[in-house]
């Protein structure tokens, strides 16, 4: 197994090459980016002169042309990019002014604490209810979390987070949430429960946002796998043997349909991470997804592309991740 995460950790190298490069020249290529959308000018007082010439040394910056004022080919862009990103130097946001580093510091872990209590959210409603309605296959309360589950998945994220904010935290109608940020103004007298009570308080309706449609899906998906196994031959050999039912749901049946869990949940994070986008929009969260909305819509190049790079670096350690849980889930499976 070393030895297989070794070499996957190699292979990862010309892989993540790939998909930046790709990344990089659909950016590079975006109308309007090279410009900046207007950003790099302080002002419509600013003289032609002065405009063009800050133009020159952000082109410079982003290694569009050389010191000459020449243009630099598209594979060149991509080597000096990467070499600056290889020694740490992320470069600078056009919009924000700030080290593009020191924003994805800030914002990271805001987005992966809420995905991360969303993907556990999700485990805890979709695993109980696939597995109450595969041991309940035709009966009411099958039928009636079918119909739930297909109804929540049909819901767009932006219409229910309109929603939710326009109702539960509006103060014409429930008030009972708060309406966007993930703190309190005054957190600098509130001991450190009070802190993280405040903060739960704040996610509630992001995270509802966040897994309506995940344990939805997955809750299914764990139904049919369950369905599945259950008909296997080893499941009537248990039976066979005398064995309690609990001990074939759980020690056979349901260990066996956790490759296919592990399978959806390696498929779900980097989908997690693009639904950040709306969602922290949505709530005015400042973490990743919002950076990446702001960004894009003013043509902020450097923030553009070092959040693809880290895109791209979650999206392998997750499928990296995903093996590994396989050999954990049953070590039968091995990695020659």
């Amino acid at each position: 197994m070393t030895t297989y995460i070794i070499r996957r950790l190699l292979l990862m190298i010309p892989t993540l090459l790939g998909m930046t490069f790709m990344l990089f020249a659909v950016v590079r290529f975006a109308p309007g980016l090279t410009t900046g959308g207007g950003q790099f000018s302080a002002g419509i007082m600013q003289s032609r002169q002065a405009q063009k010439q800050e133009q020159e040394i952000m082109e410079r910056r982003l290694h569009l042309v050389d010191k000459n004022g020449h243009p630099i080919s598209l594979v060149m862009q991509y080597i000096l990019w990467l070499k600056s990103t290889c020694e740490g130097h992320l470069g600078t946001s056009i919009v924000y002014q700030e080290p593009v580093l020191t924003l994805i510091e800030q914002r990271l872990p805001v987005t992966l604490t809420i995905n991360a209590i969303a993907m556990a959210v999700i485990y805890l409603v979709s695993i109980p209810g696939g597995l109450i309605t595969a041991l309940n296959q035709g009966r009411l309360i099958d039928r009636g979390y079918g119909f739930l589950s297909l109804a929540l998945y049909s819901l767009p994220v932006i219409w229910l987070g309109s929603t939710v904010l326009g109702f539960l935290a509006n103060p014409q109608y429930f008030n009972w949430f708060p309406s966007a940020g993930l703190h309190s103004t005054n957190t600098g007298n509130m001991t450190f429960f009070r802190y993280i009570a405040d903060y739960l308080y704040h996610i509630v309706l992001p995270i509802v946002c966040s897994v309506y449609g995940g344990f939805a899906f997955l809750s299914k998906q764990i139904r049919g796998s369950i369905l599945e196994n259950l008909q296997q031959d080893y499941v009537r050999t248990a039976r066979a043997k005398g064995l309690p039912e609990s001990t074939v749901l759980m020690r056979h049946v349901f260990r066996n349909s956790l490759l296919n869990l592990i399978t959806l949940t390696g498929m779900s994070l980097p989908g997690l991470l693009s639904g950040s986008v709306i969602i922290e929009q949505i709530f005015s969260i400042n973490g990743m997804g919002r950076l990446a909305y702001t960004s894009t819509l003013a043509r902020d190049l450097p923030v553009i592309q070092d959040l693809a790079l880290v895109g791209s670096v979650l999206t392998l350690l997750s499928y990296l991740a995903v093996d590994i849980c396989y050999h954990l889930a049953d070590p039968r499976v091995t990695y020659g």
